[in-house]
């Protein structure tokens, strides 16, 4: 039989070597701060766009509120104290005259005579002057002023103190004659005029005549 081969023998291993130096105690690296984790972003919210903006409803016109009705009071009022009207400044104030002499009182009267549509012969005017009913004898022509209203259709000119002729009867009762002024022709129709009448002592009158041309 074959001979199983004899163990090796195990080599004595030499202790190690003490250690002279103490062990190098590891040095601890320095943890670094954990950083806490960024709170997630919150996602934008998508922005809406805006709806145009609605016109304001116009502002209700409010109606005009009707005017108070004041109903008549049947009181009778007080009486008043009556308030004499001053005098207006005028060249026919009427006037008294010197030692209150009473004012002219006039009444005048006109017809045509020869006067006609298309001539300039003179119409005729009667003039009657009193003051307190007694006869006024003393004017002359410069005493009476003449003022023709109204113009009538197709009538050029009026008559307007153009007194052609002039007499004084001697009762109170004066006489004029009239036609238009720079020998125009009378129209057919109704001329009315007036009649101013100024004495010397300062007296004053008037009256309103009308003058028929046919």
């Amino acid at each position: 039989m074959a001979k199983k081969p004899a163990p090796k023998k195990a080599s004595a291993k030499k202790p190690a070597p003490a250690a002279s130096k103490k062990p190098a105690v590891a040095k601890k690296k320095p943890v670094a701060p954990v950083k806490k984790a960024a709170p997630p972003k919150k996602k934008a919210a998508a922005v809406k766009p805006k709806a145009p903006a609605k016109p304001a409803p116009p502002a209700p016109v409010k109606k005009a509120e009707p005017a108070p009705v004041f109903k008549p009071v049947f009181e009778a009022p007080e009486p008043k104290p009556a308030a004499s009207a001053p005098a207006p400044a005028s060249k026919l104030v009427m006037k008294t005259g010197a030692g209150g002499t009473p004012a002219l009182t006039i009444a005048a009267q006109a017809s045509a005579g020869a006067a006609a549509n298309g001539n300039s012969h003179p119409a005729n005017i009667l003039v009657l002057v009193s003051s307190s009913g007694w006869p006024v004898t003393d004017l002359t022509k410069d005493h009476f002023t003449l003022m023709e209203y109204f113009e009538v259709p197709g009538q050029q000119a009026p008559f307007s103190n153009n007194i052609t002729s002039f007499r004084n009867v001697g009762t109170g009762a004066y006489l004029l004659q009239v036609k238009p002024i720079n020998g125009a022709p009378w129209r057919t129709g109704h001329h009315l005029a007036q009649i101013l009448v100024s004495s010397s002592d300062d007296r004053q009158g008037q009256g309103a005549v009308k003058l028929i041309i046919r």
